[in-house]
């Protein structure tokens, strides 16, 4: 049982160990108390690359239109070296596809010009300009959609990224109390999960050996 539970152990830390190892895409900043009339930015922030790159987005973001409009974007200068920039505003997103002119997907070699561009690590990748339009509170999140959260780093090779959004309160300049309450982001709720599971299983283990015994 001892065994078990060690193998258990070490199954626990490596899925930590791989949750860790993902880069993450927030909304930045995360909560937002704005007035109607109000323009504001939100920056898409990539963190935790190591010695990965950002060769390809293709990103949907979404807001409530009743209370947010959208007004504009512009790349981030992390991103480094020229872009081809096919992103586009709908009613209620930001369809967000560009990709560096800078790499073939033939050629590893093209992919080390563009981490020599880049800024190490994270970088902003790009800004999302807004009007409050109307009170509320407007979450501004990630779609779940096919290539809807999809980055491309090194080898053409898909990245393992982990997304958290962020949240608009709007209230009219004369009254208002629209506040963004913070709740944990799904992968926080999974780290929680896994960590109360290392923290029990030791105990679970022994009552089923207690019980054997009895």
């Amino acid at each position: 049982m001892k065994k078990h539970a060690i193998a258990l152990g070490i199954a626990l830390c490596s899925l930590l160990g791989a949750a860790a190892q993902a880069a993450t895409v927030t909304v930045s900043p995360s909560t937002n108390s704005v007035m109607t009339g109000d323009t504001f930015t939100l920056d898409l922030k990539i963190s935790g690359l190591g010695s990965e790159i950002v060769s390809v987005f293709d990103l949907n973001v979404y807001f409530n239109p009743a209370m947010l409009k959208a007004t504009g974007y512009s790349l981030g200068g992390g991103l480094g070296g020229p872009w081809f920039d096919l992103s586009a505003i709908a009613g209620d997103n930001f369809d967000l596809f560009a990709f560096s002119e800078l790499v073939d997907p033939t050629d590893p070699a093209t992919d080390d010009a563009l981490a020599a561009l880049q800024t190490p690590g994270g970088f902003t990748m790009i800004s999302l300009s807004f009007e409050a339009i109307g009170t509320g509170v407007s979450m501004v999140d990630f779609g779940l959609g096919a290539n809807e959260r999809d980055i491309v780093g090194r080898n053409a090779q898909f990245l393992n990224v982990q997304y958290q959004g962020a949240c608009v309160a709007v209230n009219d300049p004369r009254n208002g109390n629209n506040a963004c309450n913070t709740v944990p982001e799904p992968a926080t709720y999974g780290l929680a999960g896994l960590a109360l599971l290392g923290a029990f299983a030791p105990a679970a283990l022994r009552r089923r050996r207690e019980s054997a015994k009895a």
